[in-house]
């Protein structure tokens, strides 16, 4: 009977080696060192290319050819079937060791695993702890599982580091075949590794069979092993049999898919294939994310190749219940609980997002230095004493810290101007906020729009943009705009101030440069007149800015930060179409100049730059307009649009404003405070340093002036308005305002030391100005905010009796007739004043209401309440104040009767009107079809005519028993539908093309956004060090 630990048991030590030269001398030296001795060594080499043969043979090692194609488990039996191996001593229990040509297991980690299974005759397996080659405190696997959705689960967090908090033997579903010791007896058993899985997962699949045939599988954490992992981190080719395309995440996804469906019971098969599949889809777009398409194919491939195999499982199962003692179930206590893999699942990713950002430029930014916006304070700590001081008075500390006092001032000044204005706001170019962002939304994704005469027009993306920042405020729409407004100028400050900084060390200097952009007349006019655009391009404007700084070295610019500069143009084209066109005709022009140097036969111009530069040109200018469909494609088919900034359409300033820098039109500062802008761009023309900034200025300021000079239609008006291009002058402003912060920096050191001539008092000069300019804006604004166009919403433009009469079954418009000086304008209201958004998809009314109108205001109206009447308009309300005249016109024509006449206006109720949806039988009865908001339903008691008081689109269709019935065109330009029998029916305007657009939109937006996306690297692209 055999006494020691010794001689009872007897262990041989499997080496299986493939091109494993690089880690297997300090495995076979691991091997060589045990305290406890190995009775025999064996190693079978799947065809290495690598000298690891060699290397075994140099070390005294039994070496077995095998071919390369043969997997783990076949390289097992192919030794333990092998003439050379040695038999065990009688009374002795033969132990395999098994070891990875990429483990080495510390000196005592042999006698570690055979005490612990010492006197356990139900152990069958026992492995060490493994830890990383090399962070050799990494902590890689105490154990292993599998969890549901087939991850391979070791319940450890990212990168855990070994503390002995997991020291204990325990009971474990399985170990890694890394170093496993397992009892001869049972391997032969159960058959040794199932064939199918020639890498990866055969430890677990061999564990759960273990389990379930009666035995136990234990971890050993005092025994310890340092494994690289050399095929699951792609350190080597893998050529095992039937493995595709040599990838080793597929035969990974494969095999946890085959283990699961293999050994599972029955009934939960088709749970389990459920959730493999909705695992590995959730995984692939993970990867897409990370751009890692290859990948996410293997994810949705592993599964596929499994479940089209079912003779295969079919066989794997009947093999299982020859050797099966126990229900599969048994293992389900080693199965990790979906609430602990969720828990872990975000402590890793919170983990990886940390790691990713303090390696990232940004980080590295924040910690090399340069002035934070939010750190205020402008002294430096070299000259700083550990002493007591008396604290300083809140005025001198203030003093001492400028870029806090000049925050303040701004935000001082932005409060004090909106005065009485604080709330929900309209005004000027700005109508109506919704209550929530959602509500924008929804009109972004809605096919017809109830505006006017309702319309079909495609929703700018700028309205999903603007509901999905609300999200900030919790979706409270009308809170997130008024904050928007308010801090304007203080988020503007803050922006021009960290761009100017990176053109100067001077904080005084970036602070001065960036008042003169933030209280610019461009940057008042547009808070003050409610130009929403205008006044987002004026915040994100020193970003956009930079990224036009890029546009000067295309060439030299990564794919990753072409499709990022395309996402900030896309943002841009939403907000201000103008500034699009604007970059387009500049990039337009450089491509012809680009074209003739490179034809030139004196140029230094490549092919090779020639393509690369105007290869990313285009993608710039392209996949805005692609991120933007299908709004975008309206400006093929109505260019003017392009020119039409968000909001209510208002007329701009002169072109002497223009060119000075102040868009004009209503809430515009007063002429005589005069912007430095134009001054300041042509002086920077002749600095050498500067030239290029007020190339741009100057170009910018030249297509302002040149559109500025046309009135244009649309957006909520129907007589051409001078077009508001406020958005123009924010980019020459920044230009202007760097070039001031450039010649101060740089050229006024120098000037100083020179005798007084022209320079000296042109910088007087300009100087003064901006001084003038900067201090003047500020006061003029806070002293005149009462009078800005921009105020706080008190009541709505239509009376209420008015509002309500259209939210009846009828739903009837209302005709809405306003003085402004001499001119008459005039819309068409519902159940409420115009929204955010509504302007922007508002055509022009029908010709024959524009006659009407025109008819009835100039007392030629015999017709006109017949005209509108057909398109469902049942009131006229002339707003206050207005010339009596008009009243005496509108009650002397036929078909208007005088309802009231009040404070607000006075109100007409238009004989005959139609009502939103209107049923006239074949005998002439009339009836109203009560629906909703579009489109209605019912049941019709007869044949006859339904009309519908919208404009005519195709898409108006209707449903009567089953059939589907298409709208015509009436003589006024009204969808109409002929019942031929009655029935039951449903009126919709068919949503499926905008539907189809907006999912196309979001298809192309994610993959921008994918593109745009730092990559995460494969793992045979990361360094050893980096895995384990």
């Amino acid at each position: 009977m055999p006494t020691s630990l010794r001689e009872r048991h007897f262990v041989i030590a499997i080496i299986v080696s493939h091109d494993g030269a690089t880690w297997l001398p300090e495995t076979v030296a691991s091997l060589t060192k045990q305290r406890h001795r190995i009775d025999q060594i064996i190693a079978v080499d799947t065809s290495s290319k690598d000298g690891s043969v060699k290397l075994l043979k140099g070390a005294g090692i039994t070496v077995i050819n095998a071919d390369k194609n043969l997997g783990f488990g076949a390289a097992i039996n192919t030794a333990l079937t092998s003439s050379k191996l040695e038999s065990a001593p009688e009374g002795a229990t033969e132990w395999i060791w098994l070891i990875h040509d990429d483990c080495a297991p510390s000196a005592n980690a042999l006698g570690e695993l055979l005490s612990a299974v010492d006197e356990k005759p139900n152990v069958a397996v026992a492995g060490p702890k493994l830890r990383g080659w090399h962070d050799r405190n990494h902590l890689l696997e105490v154990g292993v599982s599998i969890a549901g959705n087939g991850a391979r689960w070791t319940g450890l967090e990212f990168r855990e580091q070994d503390q002995g908090q997991h020291d204990g033997v325990r009971e474990v579903l399985a170990v890694s075949t890394a170093g496993a010791l397992i009892r001869r007896e049972v391997f032969d058993e159960l058959g040794g590794f199932d064939p199918e899985l020639a890498l990866f997962r055969d430890d677990v699949d061999f564990g759960w069979r273990v389990h379930t045939a009666g035995h136990s599988v234990i971890c050993v954490p005092s025994a310890i092993a340092f494994h690289a992992e050399a095929a699951a981190n792609e350190r080597r080719s893998i050529d095992v049999q039937d493995n595709l395309f040599h990838r080793p995440l597929l035969l990974d996804r494969r095999h946890a898919a085959y283990v699961l469906m293999a050994n599972s019971s029955l009934w939960l098969m088709p749970l389990i294939a459920l959730q493999l599949a909705s695992s590995a889809i959730l995984r692939s777009v993970g990867f897409l994310l990370a751009k890692l398409p290859g990948y996410a194919l293997d994810e949705l491939a592993a599964v596929f190749l499994v479940l089209i195999k079912p003779q295969d499982l079919a066989r794997a199962r009947r093999n299982r219940r020859r050797t099966r003692l126990v229900s599969s179930r048994a293992v389900a206590r080693f199965i990790p609980p979906r609430i602990e893999q969720l828990q872990l699942a975000i402590e890793r990713a919170r983990n990886v997002i940390s790691n990713f950002w303090n390696k990232s430029a940004l980080r590295q930014l924040t910690n090399n230095g340069g002035d934070s916006v939010l750190d205020f304070d402008d002294t430096t700590l070299e000259e700083a004493d550990i002493e007591l001081t008396p604290p300083l008075s809140p005025l001198r500390a203030l003093a001492r810290r400028p870029i806090l006092t000049a925050s303040i001032a701004v935000v001082f000044f932005s409060l004090v101007s909106f005065r009485g204005r604080i709330g929900d706001v309209v005004g000027g170019a700005l109508p109506a906020v919704p209550a929530s962002g959602l509500d924008l939304l929804r009109e972004y994704v809605a096919s017809w729009h109830l505006v006017g005469l309702g319309t079909s027009s495609n929703t700018p993306p700028w309205v999903a943009l603007l509901g999905i920042a609300s999200i900030i405020t919790a979706f409270n729409l009308k809170l997130f705009v008024a904050l928007l407004f308010l801090f304007a100028v203080p988020l503007a400050f803050l922006g021009a101030y960290r761009l100017a900084r990176r053109f100067t060390n001077l904080h005084f200097l970036a602070l001065l440069a960036s008042l003169l952009y933030a209280f610019s007349p461009v940057t008042l006019t547009s808070v003050n007149s409610g130009r929403l655009g205008t006044v987002v391009l004026l915040i994100i404007g020193p970003w956009v800015f930079r990224t036009l700084l890029g546009f000067e070295k295309l060439e030299s610019i990564s794919w990753r930060g072409i499709w990022t500069l395309s996402i900030i143009i896309a943002v841009v084209l939403a907000f201000s179409p103008l500034i699009f066109l604007a970059l387009a005709i500049w990039q337009l022009i450089l491509f012809i100049s680009d074209l003739f140097t490179f034809n030139n036969v004196n140029s230094n111009l490549t092919k090779e730059e020639f393509d690369r530069r105007n290869s990313r040109r285009f993608t710039i200018l392209a996949t805005p307009f692609l991120l933007s469909i299908p709004w975008s494609l309206e400006f093929v088919l109505h260019p003017s649009r392009i020119l039409l900034d968000p909001g209510i359409n208002l007329a701009g300033g002169s072109l002497f404003s223009i060119i000075s820098g102040n868009p004009g039109g209503n809430g515009s500062l007063p002429i005589w405070l005069v912007s430095p802008l134009i001054f300041l761009a042509v002086t920077s023309l002749f600095v050498s340093k500067t030239g290029r900034l007020g190339e741009v200025a100057l170009y910018f300021l030249a297509l302002a002036a040149l559109f500025g000079s046309r009135e244009i239609a649309g957006h909520g008006t129907f007589e051409p308005q001078q077009l508001w291009v406020g958005s123009l002058i924010v980019i020459p402003t920044l230009a202007a305002m760097l070039s001031a912060v450039i010649i101060v920096d740089y050229y006024v050191p120098q000037i100083s030391l020179a005798n007084v001539d022209f320079r000296h008092i042109l910088l007087a000069l300009i100087s003064a100005l901006t001084a003038f300019s900067v201090l003047g804006s500020m006061f003029w604004w806070a002293a005149t905010s009462s009078k800005a166009p921009l105020q706080r919403h008190s009541k709505s433009t239509l009376p209420a009796f008015l509002s309500v009469s259209a939210q009846t079954e009828e739903r009837f418009k209302t005709l809405v007739l306003k003085y402004k000086g001499d001119q008459i304008k005039y819309f068409i209201a519902r159940d409420r004043d115009l929204e955010l958004g509504e302007p922007d998809v508002m055509n022009a009314l029908s010709s024959d209401v524009t006659q009407a109108v025109d008819n009835l205001v100039s007392g030629r109206g015999i017709t006109s309440s017949q005209v509108l009447a057909q398109f469902g308009i049942r009131y006229i309300f002339l707003a206050r104040p207005y010339q009596e005249e008009l009243t005496r016109t509108i009650d002397g024509a036929g078909g208007f009767t005088r309802v009231s006449s009040t404070a607000e206006g006075t109100s007409w109720k238009v004989t005959g009107a139609l009502s939103h949806i209107s049923f006239i039988t074949n005998e002439g009865q009339y009836r109203t079809i009560p629906g909703g908001d579009i489109g209605a339903q019912g049941k019709l008691s007869s044949t006859g005519t339904i009309i519908v008081s919208e404009k005519f689109d195709d898409r108006w269709k209707m449903v009567l028993n089953g059939k589907l019935i298409r709208a015509t065109e009436t003589g006024n330009g009204l969808p109409k539908f002929s019942i031929t029998e009655p029935g039951d029916f449903i009126i919709y305007h068919d949503g499926t093309a905008r539907r189809g657009w907006v999912s196309l939109q979001f298809i192309i937006v994610a993959t921008v956004i994918i593109l745009a996306l730092p990559a995460r690297r494969r793992r045979s692209q990361m360094r050893a060090e980096e895995l384990a």
